[in-house]
């Protein structure tokens, strides 16, 4: 049984030797939740996320109604463009003249959005790459392609949905 009484200079002091249990300052106890907060947030951008294996990305679904995107003369053969237009976001390429192909911006790895690089998409964050006739992921680390929106063309414009 330990008791501790005051002495007249303020300290406390615990009777029959023992030594008092170290005190955790505020100051520490604030410091290490933040750490701790920052460190899930950091394991959670980087982490595997609840699908497993390197995919963590949610695959978005095709837009719900047809959207008018963009001009077919605005998407040159050969290459693909990033479109955001009423709600809609997608990649839209013309691989060979007058065949068109759209596909989300969503990276199947972590959830970034692709960009428009030539031939290819290209993921920022980690440097997948997808080819924009098919979608196919080229090189990793993401292991699945861009999902596939359904695209056509109606009186010279581009139309996904």
């Amino acid at each position: 049984m330990t008791a501790a009484h005051r002495h007249h200079d303020g300290s406390d002091q615990q009777e029959f030797g023992e030594e008092a249990p170290p005190v955790a300052s505020r100051r520490r106890v604030v410091g290490a939740a933040g750490l701790a907060a920052v460190g899930a947030a950091a394991l959670s951008a980087c982490g595997s996320g609840s699908g497993g294996g390197s995919n963590a990305a949610e695959a978005p679904a095709a837009p719900a109604t047809p959207t008018d995107v963009a001009a077919t003369e605005d998407i040159p053969v050969g290459t693909g463009v990033k479109v955001d237009k009423d709600g809609v976001q997608a990649v839209v390429a013309q691989p060979t003249k007058g065949t068109f192909t759209a596909f989300s911006p969503v990276c199947p790895h972590q959830g970034c959005q692709v960009n428009p690089s030539g031939d290819t998409y290209v993921c920022p964050c980690h440097s997948s790459v997808f080819d924009v006739r098919s979608g196919d992921v080229t090189a990793g680390p993401a292991t699945t392609g861009l999902t596939s929106y359904p695209v056509s063309v109606r009186n010279g414009r581009v139309v996904i949905g």
